[in-house]
């Protein structure tokens, strides 16, 4: 037990922000008085396992982090999946825990964002209104057996869920540092997919009209931000093509005092994770992409004007 506090208390010490003060930290998170925050500081007292529980959510520390447990390189996720009852709500709620993250973390020093992708990243086109209803869209259609016959004119987006989504991709361009290393498919992807539903008629080619010309008009911001090396923001970003394809889209976002790791799965979610360990490994795989990547930000202006291009001969198929 002695052990087991002591770890939680060395990993607190290590997820708490400079200048932050333990005591008084634990002191709100777990409406305990001074001295009996004290008596578990010093020891005399153990943390209850719900105590321990609030910790972990609270400092995002990992559990086998606080219990100094790596059996067989386990490691604790959270899966962040959308639940099927209220699916709007919980994207929504989705959204939210991202904009307080990003709000936070892009204050800190060291923060960057890098990010792996095998389709066309959120915080890229969420502020495109047709784009974002697409994607979830297609969400619904696959995992809702009860709107697998509406179409995507019928479904609504909430004027609240828009204006989320824009803060989302404004505070998401707000990191010191951002990384891109993209598949040179995955605009072409996302064009099939659209003409699946065309041809389905669960679209019409009035709406897939839009939907092009709001890819288009993305393609020309990026060739922009690329070209400048930077967002809008004034924020730094590096963006790669990779000549090897990737099997999902990857994600970490750190800073000297935080880290967390971001698997995309089911097409609208991303399982998390604050393990060091795993944190290390996909920091490892994602920057050893650029082996196979050229960098078309600030640099490679043929590769960026023939990527810009094929993009744009894809979308204007549809």
């Amino acid at each position: 037990m002695d052990n087991l506090n002591t770890g939680l208390i060395d990993a607190m010490k290590s997820y708490l922000p400079k200048g932050d003060n333990l005591a008084n930290t634990l002191m709100n998170i777990l409406y305990l008085g001074k001295e009996a925050t004290y008596r578990r500081l010093r020891g005399e007292v153990p943390f209850t396992f719900a105590e321990v529980a609030t910790i972990s959510q609270y400092m995002g520390i990992s559990l086998d982090k606080i219990v100094g447990a790596k059996l067989n390189n386990n490691a604790i996720f959270n899966l962040n999946l959308l639940k099927n009852q209220h699916p709007m709500d919980n994207y929504c709620n989705m959204i939210d825990s991202y904009i307080v993250l990003f709000s936070e973390l892009v204050e800190q020093e060291g923060a960057e964002l890098c990010t792996s992708s095998n389709v066309i990243p959120p915080n890229l086109y969420l502020k495109y209104e047709s784009l974002s209803k697409f994607r979830f869209f297609k969400w619904m259609y696959q995992h809702e057996k009860r709107f697998t016959t509406r179409h995507y004119e019928d479904m609504e987006m909430p004027d609240n869920l828009i204006y989320r989504q824009k803060k989302f991709v404004y505070l998401s361009q707000l990191f010191p540092m951002t990384t891109y290393i993209w598949d040179k498919e995955m605009f072409a992807r996302l064009v099939k997919e659209m003409k699946f539903f065309l041809s389905i008629e669960l679209i019409s080619a009035e709406s897939l009209k839009k939907l092009k010309e709001e890819l288009l008009l993305l393609l020309d911001e990026f060739e922009k931000t690329s070209a400048l090396g930077q967002f809008e923001t004034g924020k730094e970003v590096k963006i790669y093509i990779s000549n090897v394809s990737f099997e999902s889209n990857y994600s970490y976002m750190e800073s000297n005092d935080y880290h967390q790791s971001l698997i995309e799965v089911f097409a609208i979610n991303s399982i998390t994770s604050y393990d060091d360990l795993l944190f290390e490994n996909l920091k490892e795989w994602i920057q050893s992409l650029k082996k196979y990547s050229i960098l078309i930000s600030q640099s490679g202006e043929v590769q960026r004007k023939q990527f810009f291009k094929r993009q744009r001969d894809v979308v204007r198929r549809l």
